[in-house]
This record gives C-alpha cells, sequence and structure tokens, in this order.
C-alpha cells in the first residue's frame, strides 16, 4: 500500500510538467550560472562562489520544492477536495499514508538530487565522499522538515493561502543561514561563533555540512552525528504536531 501511494504522489507531482519544470528549474539555474561564471572568471574566488553560494542554494532550493511547495500544495487540494476522508474509507491507516508519501518525495528529491550534483561535478571538485555526504545530509534536513507540510496543509487549507505562506518561511529559512555566512566571512568573523542563534534552522546544518564537505571550512561546528540526531528529534517532534494538527482521522 505504501508504495502505491508513493506512486500516486509522484504521479500527481509530475502530472503538470510545467509546474515541476519551473520549480526546479530555480535550483539548476544556479549551476547555469555557475557555468557561466567560471567560463568567464577565472582563479580561486570563483570556485569559493560556487561552492559557497550556487551549490548550497541550487540544493536549498531543491529541498525546499519538495518537501514545501509540492506537498504542502498536493495535501492542502486533497483537505480542501476532502479526498482523504475517501481515502480512510478503504482503510488506509495515517501512519501508512504519511510514510507512503513520504516515500514518494525523498524519491523525487533524490533523483533530481543526484542529476543536480553531476552538474556540478563538472564544474568543480567533488570527492565521492562528499558526494555521499550530500546526498545524506540533504536527506536528514527533508526529514525534518517533511512533517512541516502536513502542518502548514493543517492550517491554511487554501492552497493559495499556504503557497504565500511558502515563500515566507522559505526566505526566512534560507537568507538567515546564507546571507549571515556571506555577511560575516566578508567581515572576518567566524560564522560559525554566530550558529547558537540559528539552532532552530535545519538548513544551518546542511550548509555548515557543506562547507566542510567542499573544504571551505575544516570542521563543522557541532559534529556531524549530534546533526542527525538533531534532525531526527526534530522530524519526530514535527510529525506529532503534524497528527495533530493535519487531523486525517
Amino acid at each position: 500500500m505504501m508504495k502505491q501511494i508513493a506512486r500516486m504522489y509522484m504521479l500527481e507531482s509530475v502530472r503538470n510538467p510545467g509546474m515541476v519544470f519551473g520549480n526546479v528549474l530555480t535550483a539548476f539555474m544556479f549551476m547555469i550560472t555557475s557555468v557561466i561564471c567560471k567560463n568567464i572568471v577565472t582563479g580561486d574566488a570563483i570556485d569559493f562562489m560556487i561552492k559557497g553560494q550556487f551549490l548550497p542554494m541550487s540544493i536549498i532550493m531543491l529541498i525546499f520544492f519538495f518537501s514545501f511547495s509540492s506537498a504542502t500544495i498536493y495535501l492542502a487540494d486533497m483537505k480542501a477536495n476532502k479526498t482523504l476522508q475517501w481515502v480512510q474509507r478503504t482503510g488506509i491507516k495515517p501512519l501508512t499514508y504519511y510514510i507512503g508519501m513520504g516515500i514518494g518525495v525523498f524519491a523525487l528529491l533524490n533523483v533530481f538530487l543526484v542529476i543536480l550534483l553531476i552538474g556540478y561535478s563538472f564544474i568543480i571538485d567533488i570527492s565521492l565522499s562528499s558526494y555521499l555526504m550530500i546526498i545524506l545530509m540533504s536527506n536528514f534536513v527533508l526529514l525534518a522538515l517533511y512533517p512541516l507540510s502536513f502542518i502548514l496543509a493543517g492550517l491554511f487549507k487554501n492552497e493559495k493561502v499556504a503557497q504565500s505562506m511558502l515563500v515566507t518561511i522559505m526566505i526566512l529559512f534560507m537568507f538567515s543561514v546564507t546571507m549571515t555566512t556571506m555577511f560575516l566571512t566578508l567581515a572576518e568573523k567566524n560564522p560559525q561563533d554566530y550558529f547558537i542563534f540559528l539552532i532552530w534552522n535545519p538548513m544551518l546544518y546542511l550548509f555548515d555540512s557543506l562547507q566542510v564537505s567542499l573544504n571551505l571550512m575544516g570542521e563543522t561546528w557541532l559534529p556531524q552525528y549530534q546533526y542527525f540526531m538533531i534532525l531526527t528529534v526534530l522530524s519526530l517532534v514535527l510529525a506529532t504536531i503534524a497528527k495533530k494538527v493535519y487531523n486525517i482521522r
């Protein structure tokens, strides 16, 4: 049953190629920009920019699309049309649906993430170990963010309202990390000294891990196994809240 739910979600997600292409295009536009900059500008500075800004932004945009935009709008639409009431009559348990849809979300993310990283590997040096660590950390961040799609869909039953809220949340999560890191670096300060103020943001752990995986920093702010633990606990807490907010019983 989980496989059927995952398959249904993936088919619904790609039924509108224009929407998928439009949302995923943003992530790949950073890669295209990297290619152009690499051919125009020479030196280590451009590699630093690609590794420090373009690649992280591409990955963050992919995660946001699959964990927020796609999943939240899909769930909000199902709730508005009372589709889940019909699903419940088939005897599908809420946990089964939660995991089944999650399989679809993770599958789609990893397909596009692998394609993205392969593209970047032609622009900058990415070792196999870094390649695998980036994929692993991206999946843990998605694990933490995935329950938020149920929470947002439960709070904002109109998909247009939910979509407007997604933009605000995306900007907050994304730029609170990337802009803080960039400006502190330009000010010749260590961004990790200020990470305590961003501990609430799952993107912090992704961004910090990327910096180390791409050899921009020597070590992560906290040991990476602690990042995995924090993201897992956060996922469980948000999943519990999601069960209350997005009542599918």
